[in-house]
């Protein structure tokens, strides 16, 4: 038997002692290579993508709920009010700037002046309207805790899981020593709870750059390079954008609370490899708090809750998204938007973003929201609806983009929070380095 186990690992040795980084890395170049060469016969390894996001949804929940019960169960709710204030004020200030500089990035590149479209009688887009401030509110608290959980409804387990953690907060602190023994017994399961879905997630990781290949695989076989070439202004202003925001707005907080730039990028940087090619900002969760928690060093406590939180309100890449399609919409079809549309566009991205999950193609349909919003319904057979369905063309392209964006967002404003709330172990910012020497 030991003679099996020792083969075994000395056969799969080289894919185990090869960082989770460069497997990822290697999986998107090789998927992009292999899909472009295969072409379409190459879908059927589709399953073994799809295998992967399952896989990676099947702990999301259960993770999600056990990290906040935990976290928020073992600190005095003074200090979590102080860590939702925090989070909170970092998501808005952040968006709101990806929203500014989105507009300018529109207004430099002009994406689908002189496209002339026309509207087309074969296009079917059904429009959606956007979700009142009331009604995202009431949305986030279940009906029923079991039914948020079997209709994969993130933030209302969210939610259940923080009232959870408050009342076991406020319990252990009870003067009845049965009350008090009960509420332990539980917070020690929910601790067992947690530490399960942490080693279930850390052996889903080891099969991800297999699911990667595939995605990526069949992503290039059907839409090919031709699509980047489509919608050139569009991709290469939301790029732009992305790119700002990660560089310029991430590195320029942390550089404001003297954190190491370079060291973050460096530690989360399978994080984001992950989340281009899952497209997921929800999937990629469970790597997210895993990588923060033994890379970055931040308390559990903090990341169970703002991470989660995050893939729900935290949409940096959805902002410039969102602004530049519609302006590339309005200059395809010949509308001058006015000051007014502007400055309402600019609000509905960065409030809209709220009620958008972070899953892979929820973009479009806050863009048709918003679309209505400032005057451009999308309606069947209109040229807006015609402009609208050359964005989803390349949909794919920009998601991977934006994704990437809101997950290194979320990761950003947890160590901010941590650091602030002295709730970091900076000895593991080095690891990066560690790992770079392991591998050498």
């Amino acid at each position: 038997m030991s003679n099996n186990r020792n083969q075994k690992a000395k056969f799969l040795g080289w894919y185990f002692n090869t960082s989770l980084v460069w497997r990822v890395l290697i999986a998107l170049i090789l998927g992009a290579i292999v899909g472009t060469v295969a072409g379409p016969k190459i879908i059927v390894i589709e399953p073994f993508g799809t295998l992967m996001l399952k896989l990676l949804q099947l702990v999301i929940l259960p993770l999600i709920f056990f990290a906040i019960v935990v976290g928020v169960g073992g600190t005095p709710a003074s200090k979590m009010g102080r860590i939702s204030w925090k989070i909170m004020s970092y998501y808005l200030l952040t968006t709101l700037c990806a929203a500014a500089f989105g507009l300018i990035l529109g207004y430099i590149f002009k994406p689908g002046l002189g496209a002339n479209i026309m509207g087309t009688a074969n296009v079917e887009i059904v429009a959606s309207e956007a979700p009142s401030v009331g009604n995202i509110l009431v949305n986030m608290v279940p009906n029923n805790a079991v039914a948020a959980f079997a209709g994969g409804n993130y933030l209302q387990v969210l939610i259940f899981g923080l009232l959870v953690g408050l009342a076991i907060s406020v319990l252990s602190d009870s003067t009845n020593e049965r009350v008090k023994e009960t509420v332990k017994v539980f917070m020690d399961f929910c601790e067992g709870g947690s530490e399960i879905m942490y080693k279930i997630t850390k052996g889903v990781l080891e099969y991800t750059p297999v699911g990667i290949f595939a995605l990526i695989s069949v992503l290039f076989a059907t839409q090919g390079f031709e699509v980047i070439g489509s919608l050139g202004k569009l991709i290469a202003a939301c790029y732009i954008g992305y790119i700002l925001q990660i560089l310029v707005v991430y590195g320029g907080l942390l550089t404001l609370f003297k954190m190491s730039y370079k060291k973050f990028i460096m530690n989360i940087r399978n994080v984001m490899l992950m989340a281009f090619a899952t497209r997921s900002s929800n999937s990629v969760l469970p790597v997210t708090i895993s990588t923060c928690e033994e890379r970055l060093g931040i308390s559990r406590t903090v990341a169970g809750f703002t991470l989660p939180l995050g893939a729900q309100v935290n949409m940096d890449g959805e902002a410039y998204y969102q602004i530049i399609s519609v302006m590339f919409v309005a200059n395809a079809i010949g509308i001058e938007l006015t000051f007014t549309n502007q400055i309402l566009m600019i609000l509905a991205v960065t409030l809209g973003s709220i009620g958008t999950a972070g899953i892979a193609g929820s973009g479009p349909v806050v863009l048709m929201a918003v679309l209505g919003m400032v005057g451009l319904p999308a309606e069947p057979g209109s040229a807006a609806a015609a402009a609208f369905a050359l964005i989803l063309g390349i949909d794919v392209i920009l998601d991977m983009g934006r994704t990437t964006t809101n997950v290194t967002g979320d990761a950003v404003g947890t160590t901010i929070v941590a650091k602030t709330e002295d709730m970091m172990d900076y000895s593991k910012w080095d690891n990066y380095k560690k790992v770079k020497a392991e591998n050498v």
